[in-house]
């Protein structure tokens, strides 16, 4: 009886410690953190991952208005205005799965395995030029 308790015990803090890893096993995440020969390094396979998984914004232009009094300036002959297009953010993810990879379904499968290697979405903000 207290042999059963004990190893009852046993058991349960054995389970405790033991941790949830749910990228082990399908064909996409062995593609993307495998070890097997003819696959590409890792560290190309990782950058990969950063790569794929940085989003870049571009910030929308601002405009800034200014008065000057009509008696400043002469008012000028009437000139020709070509239509601009208005300036928005644009932001960029990429979403090409690299050919290495192509035992993943989607994208979002192709991120769990790259999380195997610890990496991270990342966002880079990019200045506007003038």
């Amino acid at each position: 009886m207290k042999l059963t308790a004990t190893l009852s015990f046993v058991f349960l803090a054995v389970a405790a410690v033991l941790e949830h890893r749910h990228w082990a096993g399908n064909n996409c995440n062995r593609a993307v953190t495998g070890t097997r020969q003819g696959l590409l390094p890792l560290a190309s396979r990782s950058a990969d991952c950063s790569s794929f998984l940085l989003t870049t914004v571009t910030p929308a232009a601002t405009t800034v208005t200014v008065t000057v009094d009509e008696e400043d300036f002469p008012s000028p002959a009437a000139a020709k205005r070509d239509a601009l297009l208005e300036g928005r953010q644009v932001t960029v993810v990429p979403s090409s799965i690299p050919n290495y990879a192509g035992n993943c379904v989607n994208a979002a499968e192709y991120v769990s395995a790259c999380s195997c290697f610890g990496v991270t979405g990342r966002l880079r903000r990019r200045q506007r030029l003038p």
